[in-house]
């Protein structure tokens, strides 16, 4: 008789429970076209800073060219022929600009930071380069030496290397062609040799490797920001959420504990109302960038559609809401909670890579961010268009909604306890 009793009571609770989140629900609906609004406001603003941050950003900036100063200490013909042979290359002219001058004036725009290296050419320079004696070109960098002139100190080092090794094959002709007596095949061996050797200086492609670096992986620049756009659109969205996701009043929640409906089910049903607003909200959004792109001719800028987005979708939609449910459970009121989660947003933001790729963060920062939610939802929303996601990030994801959703539910209910 008992056991009747009390599965009729805890019918009676249940249904109890199914009728708050009922009306919740017709609430959260009510309020959508004031969520839709305020969708609407948010995207606009975060549309002009980002068309603010890409103009900046992408706006044609006139190359900046390395100035080397060039002294001569001997007037040649030939030499003055072979710094315009140099500075008419199209990969030299882009980047650097030869000037000759005095002594004097080289190492005053050296020490002045007007020139990022001199170069010191000796006399009989190119007599030694036609005999194959040793006469070095000196080079002086300026002490503060930055980016530009430790490319310079690298090329020429190159260079060094090069004329050493031409010169080792040089002299192992001559002595070779000595030992075994083919002194009258040195002209022919010298010409072999100068012919191979120039035609691999000239070949200037040989002395580099390409290798492209991307800051933003697998993605393009601008799919990176769509997705990093999309997580902090989500996160800002919470605040058009309040007046559903906020708790109770204390006498409201005191009324609820009577009548059979605790911490769990009153968390649930702010907690869904905040998955049913924020996914109409998220909705919006797609449609938006999806208009906005196709009628700009980007339609490929757009994420793939298939069972693994909408599966990582939810996901990224699940853990967003749970962290701004739980931002409101600590803060208690709509205005505390509005405040804190726009701060929280903006930080965790920042720390993931969110406003600019982590690679030009500071080492710090990089550590920090890999521990916070926002890298792993931005992540995940970069997956929408590889359509691969890791299991890391999956994990990592499920994880964050769990402790998000238990340690919503212990504030709330620790909130009860101490009302009485």
């Amino acid at each position: 008789m008992f056991s009747v009793k009390l599965g009729k009571e805890a019918a009676r609770m249940t249904k109890r429970a199914f009728v708050l989140w009922k009306l919740e629900l017709k609430r959260t609906i009510r309020q959508l076209p004031v969520i839709l609004a305020e969708a609407v406001l948010l995207l606009s603003i975060l549309g002009m800073i980002a068309f603010g941050a890409a103009k900046r950003l992408y706006r044609d900036v006139p190359a900046i060219r390395i100035t080397i100063a060039v002294i001569e200490k001997e007037k040649n013909p030939l030499t003055d022929l072979l710094l315009n042979y140099i500075q008419g290359m199209e990969s030299i002219s882009e980047l650097c600009q030869f000037l000759i001058v005095s002594e004097e004036e080289g190492f005053a725009m050296l020490q002045e930071g007007k020139a990022a290296a001199a170069l010191v050419l000796p006399e009989g320079m190119v007599e030694g380069i036609m005999d194959g004696s040793n006469t070095p070109v000196q080079v002086f960098f300026p002490e503060d030496a930055g980016m530009e002139s430790a490319l310079l100190r690298e090329l020429t080092d190159a260079g060094v290397q090069m004329l050493r090794v031409a010169q080792a094959e040089i002299y192992g002709i001559y002595d070779t062609a000595k030992t075994y007596g083919a002194s009258e095949q040195l002209s022919v061996l010298e010409m072999d040799i100068d012919t191979a050797n120039l035609a691999f200086a000239l070949d200037r492609l040989a002395l580099f490797r390409v290798q492209e670096v991307s800051a933003t992986g697998n993605l393009s620049v601008m799919q990176y920001g769509i997705a990093s756009g999309a997580v902090f659109f989500l996160l800002l969205l919470g605040m058009a959420c309040y007046p559903v996701m906020q708790p109770y009043p204390a006498a409201l929640r005191k009324q609820l504990v009577r009548e059979g409906i605790g911490a769990g089910g009153q968390c649930f049903g702010k907690w869904l109302c905040g998955v049913c607003g924020m996914g109409i909200g998220g909705l919006f959004f797609r449609l938006v960038v999806k208009s906005v792109l196709t009628a700009g001719g980007f339609g490929a800028w757009l994420p793939k559609a298939g069972a693994v987005q909408a599966g990582t979708g939810l996901l990224i939609l699940l853990c967003t809401v749970t962290f701004i449910f739980l931002v409101f459970q600590l803060a208690g009121n709509g205005t505390a909670a509005i405040l804190l989660l726009f701060f929280l947003t903006v930080i965790m933001q920042y720390f993931a890579g969110g406003f600019l790729p982590s690679v030009f963060l500071p080492e710090a920062v990089q550590k920090a961010g890999r521990f916070l939610p926002a890298a792993y939802l931005i992540d995940a929303a970069g997956s929408l268009y590889t359509g691969t996601v890791s299991g890391r990030t999956l994990g990592a994801l499920c994880l964050f909604t769990v402790f998000f959703w238990g340690a919503a539910y212990g504030m709330a209910r620790w909130r009860m306890e101490k009302e009485g």
